[in-house]
């Protein structure tokens, strides 16, 4: 499926983010399940457990009836190169991860002496200790969602052990209020309020109260893209 939110394409490919209240935009690989006639220019042909990949503007495409089609990066496969904006997550005792967007890569040697970057599994849910002051947070369902470097976290408190933990609010949560920097998006006559990848609708209860709930994303299948000049 295409993920939550609106990518752009604009040689490469972009989605929205939100952070401390300001919009902008991040590079990103193109979304699982966009389609398109004709494979993006300068692709990689990858082979992995029989079946084969080109891995082109950091997606990884498959033949799919006339045409191509993104998919889930296969743990296990090789790649030559990854992008200057992956980020580097550093373990003590573990071997250095690196993130770009929602793929994950361990960085290696192959067999012809070549450096090679290898899928990896999503690394379990990230731990922080404190929430940095004036990030934004809201509430839905009782729950606190504070937003820190384009990641949302919840407070946990297991055996004596606090912190805060990823995790977002689920379909149908409830809020009364709209996150600080949420921004509003019509789509077929619907108005929704987005912030990063979680979005609200607004609704009201049998009182008439109004308040927001937690929606699919609109459009889950549109991917807008921008031509090139």
């Amino acid at each position: 499926m295409v993920y939550g939110t609106t990518y752009v394409h604009y040689n490469p490919w972009y989605r929205p983010v939100m952070y401390e209240g300001d919009e902008g935009h991040v590079l990103t690989a193109p979304p699982v399940g966009h389609q398109a006639d004709a494979l993006p220019e300068g692709g990689e042909k990858v082979t992995f457990e029989g079946q084969t990949y080109t891995y082109a503007d950091w997606g990884f495409w498959q033949p799919s009836g006339s045409g191509y089609v993104v998919v889930e990066p296969p743990v296990g496969a090789e790649v030559s190169k990854i992008p200057e904006d992956a980020v580097a997550h550093d373990d003590e005792g573990e071997d250095t991860i690196y993130q770009f967007d929602r793929s994950y890569y361990s960085k290696s040697t192959n067999d012809a002496g070549k450096t090679v970057y290898v899928v990896e599994p999503q690394p379990p849910e990230e731990e922080i200790d404190t929430i940095p002051a004036g990030s934004p947070s809201f509430l839905a369902d009782g729950e606190t969602y504070y937003y820190v470097d384009f990641n949302l976290y919840v407070a946990y408190n297991e055996n004596g052990a606090t912190g805060f933990v990823n995790g977002e609010p689920e379909l149908g949560a409830q809020a009364d209020a709209l996150p600080e920097g949420a921004t509003e998006i019509e789509y077929e006559g619907v108005t929704y309020h987005q912030f990063d990848m979680v979005f609200f609708e607004q609704v009201e209860d049998e009182n008439g109260k109004p308040f927001f709930e937690v929606v699919d994303s609109p459009g889950d299948d549109e991917v807008t893209e921008i031509e090139s000049s």
